[in-house]
């Protein structure tokens, strides 16, 4: 006999915890949670200098790879997600970090995203957030289910990198999602008491002893029940053995920007003529289904040293502070290892034409090989350059109506060139900030790109031969009120077939310039309430940057 509930939750990444949370908090409606991976109580996924372990595990990711990229010298790159209850949440660098305010009025008014400008979706950012560093500030909340913290210790090349950028005229920005995400600095984290705060520990472990919150895991979900143009349910497999749920009210998709489009072709919502080839019966022809994904490219300049002062590498002295390190985590959860090494950045304009930042630089005290390691690998630092606001657009189909088959991704890089030409001026930019006086006590060399490339085909060549995504996909069954061009309306329920909604980072209208997962976060709280036919709260009227009142005239 199939179990029922009102809600069915397709995907525990970051937007299915919150919505898991939400829709059951009123002790009435009875929700299911569908997760293709395990639990998340692996040692690995807690320390939050263990990040680049956490992504090597197998156990908790997809192990996707793009589709060859011809902007790439025609080969492939790994895009890592999530297979864990908080998904990528749980393996990703843990930075929070919002989005332009800009980019939400872009929603709203470029894209038909009505009701998503930066005043309404502020307080459900707000909601969710417990900074206590911002406390009493109009940008940020306190008492929020997910912790949000200052880097604890950063490592010394760390507070380098801030001096030299800021040394050679680029403005400081105290916080990153304030009023203006402008200039270079520190940036937060989202870290509790030395440890990891993935959106399943913010929001499902507080909600998984709800009587009416029942969490499914290892359950690969093979596509949506649509009867007579309503979602009714999902069928899943555990193991080979299939199983199947019904919903009452809703079935909601928050497999993330590849899971959810995959999800509705098998589920028969797609191209008439590419379901049909895959031998998927036709449920509700949306072409737009998995058209528009992007995502964030970026390339590396990267420098050897024979110091010890870096976050990874062997030497007697690093060593012994590395123990030194470890003990005052283990006696007090504090200290470096309760950080996540990557605790500075900065987003810039590339030229003073540019409206608002379209380059993010992040800065590396470790050397940092082309694969995620768990082992030191020497001594060095970078910086990574990348493409903010990427013009370049692909898409998510299916090789195969399976589903145990990856999906074919396909950003394609490069496909317009000015994101190669943003990369390429972030990485000038960042030679010349490692050049400054601030580094010479380090004793470095370049090792990438190296000293022999400089001119602009050199530099071409190297970023085509070497980049890799900042795993920030987003787009592929984008949000407005277009319904010849998106998957869902602003409601974020899915053209064409009732009952059915996608909440997560797939329903982007546009990408935003910075890390994705706050926004999923913010979009998952905003769908709750509309789920649940609460009133929106009151829009934030607060100055901001590229706003019609902006900081200019505050």
């Amino acid at each position: 006999m199939n179990e029922i509930f009102d809600y069915v939750i397709v995907g525990g990444g970051s937007a299915g915890c919150v919505l898991a949370n939400r829709l059951s908090a009123n002790g009435r409606n009875s929700v299911a949670l569908i997760e293709a991976g395990p639990k998340d109580d692996h040692w690995v996924l807690t320390i939050p200098t263990g990040v680049a372990a956490a992504l090597s595990k197998p156990q908790f990711s997809w192990g996707y790879e793009s589709t060859n990229q011809a902007g790439l010298g025609n080969r492939p790159f790994v895009t890592p997600r999530g297979k864990v209850l908080g998904g990528s949440s749980s393996v990703n660098g843990m930075v929070y970090f919002r989005g332009h305010p800009a980019d939400f009025d872009d929603w709203a008014e470029k894209e038909g995203a009505t009701g998503w400008s930066y005043r309404e979706v502020l307080p459900y950012f707000i909601r969710s957030e417990d900074n206590p560093p911002f406390a009493g500030s109009p940008y940020h909340g306190t008492g929020g289910e997910m912790r949000v913290a200052n880097p604890p210790r950063p490592n010394p090349l760390v507070h380098s990198f801030v001096k030299a950028s800021t040394g050679l005229g680029l403005p400081a920005c105290d916080d990153f999602n304030g009023a203006d995400p402008e200039g270079v600095g520190l940036r937060q984290a989202t870290i509790r008491d030395g440890r990891r705060e993935s959106m399943s520990t913010a929001f499902l472990r507080p909600a998984r002893d709800r009587q009416n919150l029942t969490v499914i895991t290892d359950a690969l979900v093979e596509k949506v029940l649509i009867e007579n143009g309503q979602a009714v349910g999902v069928r899943y497999l555990v193991g080979d053995q299939p199983k199947e749920v019904r919903a009452r009210l809703e079935v909601i998709l928050s497999a993330g920007a590849y899971g959810s489009p995959a999800v509705l072709l098998r589920s028969g919502v797609g191209d008439t003529q590419e379901l049909q080839r895959l031998g998927i019966t036709v449920k509700h022809h949306l072409p737009s289904v998995g058209v528009g994904l992007r995502d964030h490219p970026s390339a590396a300049v990267q420098v050897y040293t024979d110091k010890d002062y870096t976050s990874y590498g062997v030497s007697a002295r690093s060593m012994l502070r590395n123990i030194g390190n470890l003990a005052e985590y283990l006696l007090w959860r504090r200290g470096p290892i309760g950080g996540n090494v990557f605790e500075a950045t900065a987003f810039l304009r590339t030229s003073p034409e540019v409206e608002r930042p379209d380059l993010q630089l992040v800065f590396m005290p470790a050397h940092r090989g082309p694969k995620p390691t768990l082992l030191p690998i020497g001594h060095g630092y970078g910086i990574l350059s990348i493409a903010a606001r990427p013009k370049s657009y692909g898409r998510v189909s299916l090789a195969s109506a399976d589903p145990a088959a990856k999906p074919l991704i396909d950003p394609r890089f490069y496909e317009d060139e000015d994101d190669l030409a943003v990369v390429r001026h972030g990485l000038k930019l960042a030679r010349r900030i490692l050049n400054q006086s601030e580094f010479s006590p380090y004793g470095s060399r370049e090792i990438l790109p190296g000293a022999a490339v400089r001119d602009e085909a050199a530099l071409d060549e190297y970023i085509r031969r070497t980049t890799v995504t900042v795993h920030h996909p987003g787009c592929s069954c984008r949000m407005g009120s277009d319904p010849e061009t998106t998957v869902v309306d602003p409601q974020l329920k899915v053209r064409g077939i009732r009952g059915l909604r996608v909440v997560d980072a797939s329903v982007f209208p546009t990408l935003i310039a910075g890390n994705t997962n706050a926004a999923v976060v913010m979009i998952a709280e905003k769908a709750a309430d509309m789920i649940l036919g609460n009133r929106a709260p009151a829009p934030v009227d607060v100055p901001y940057a590229g706003s019609a009142r902006d900081l200019a005239t505050a």
